[in-house]
């Protein structure tokens, strides 16, 4: 029984890795523009088919995979927020919220990119990216590991870890989180707005695209890949949904429990368990676990 609730717990910790990388990308954008960003499992998805372009087709390293979707999803991400977001502000009235319609606007690319992928020939046809590491498992005691598990537990954190490094320590990223504080502020002070907030969806993407190579090997490749977005959205909920480091404990608990949860109860209510985690968080603490005080705002 102890060896079952270890491997399960580890298994959960990897997959929570991945969930903490996405959520990483949507608490990027939230934070700096409060836009939810629901698009962002369609960008995972598109990760997992540019991995599977370059590896199976170009017969590319896995490097150059991920350089590949991290470079394509940056320039997407930096062209929606000019082409369609910018335009949205544009249009916005004194004293209305704009909000909505940029939450629709995600929504939007969403359904376009999920719609461009399945008029790709074979698309609609499962499919499996190759593992980062080939080889047998790892033993660790009696847990048994995947080489691409590994893998996922040293990529994410050092992801992770660059991410905090990047905002806390270079001007570029001290700027960003001056935008996200007081945009009206940094235009004062000579901060380029629009253009932060353009990089800040180019990195939000590139994140996500590089979370969706290192998920795709686990997981069946299909258009509909980004239904994992609800988990990250639950993630981001449960850690806080304003907080880096929250994004990482909520990803690592959601993954710990959904998984124990579909050991020992049910593989059918491991859907479930992510929105029962979200209602007891928004209940015992609606700004999630390590949120900040909550504040009243009109929409």
């Amino acid at each position: 029984m102890i060896a079952f609730l270890a491997q399960g717990i580890v298994s959960g910790v990897v997959i929570g890795l991945v969930y903490a990388l996405i959520a990483l990308s949507i608490v990027f954008i939230y934070k700096s523009t409060d836009v939810a960003n629901f698009a962002g499992g369609e960008v995972v998805m598109i990760g997992g088919y540019g991995a599977l372009l370059a590896l199976s087709f170009f017969q590319w390293h896995y490097v150059f995979a991920f350089i590949l979707v991290a470079a394509v999803t940056f320039i997407g991400g930096c062209v929606f927020d000019r082409a369609v977001l910018d335009k949205v502000l544009g249009r916005s009235m004194p004293g209305q919220s704009i909000m909505v319609s940029m939450v629709i606007s995600t929504i939007g690319l969403s359904y376009l990119l999920r719609g461009l992928v399945r008029v790709v020939p074979y698309t609609e046809q499962v499919r499996r990216v190759p593992p980062l590491f080939a080889g047998p498992p790892v033993f660790l005691g009696p847990v048994v590991v995947q080489r691409q598990d590994i893998a996922i537990c040293v990529i994410a954190p050092l992801i992770i870890i660059a991410a905090g490094a990047f905002f806390r320590a270079t001007l570029l990223g001290k700027a960003l989180l001056a935008t996200a504080e007081n945009p009206r502020a940094a235009v004062l002070v000579g901060i380029p707005v629009k253009a932060m907030r353009s990089l800040v969806w180019g990195l939000a993407s590139s994140i996500a695209a590089v979370s969706g190579a290192l998920l795709a090997p686990k997981l069946l490749l299909t258009p509909d890949m980004g239904d994992i977005i609800i988990m990250a959205f639950a993630a981001a909920i449960i850690g806080g949904l304003t907080n880096l480091p929250g994004c990482i404990l909520g990803g690592i608990i959601l993954g710990v429990v959904q998984n124990l949860v579909g050991l020992f109860i049910s593989s059918s209510a491991m859907a479930v368990a992510p929105f029962v985690a979200i209602m007891l968080v928004l209940v015992i603490r609606p700004q999630g676990l390590l949120g900040g005080r909550t504040a009243m705002r009109k929409v």
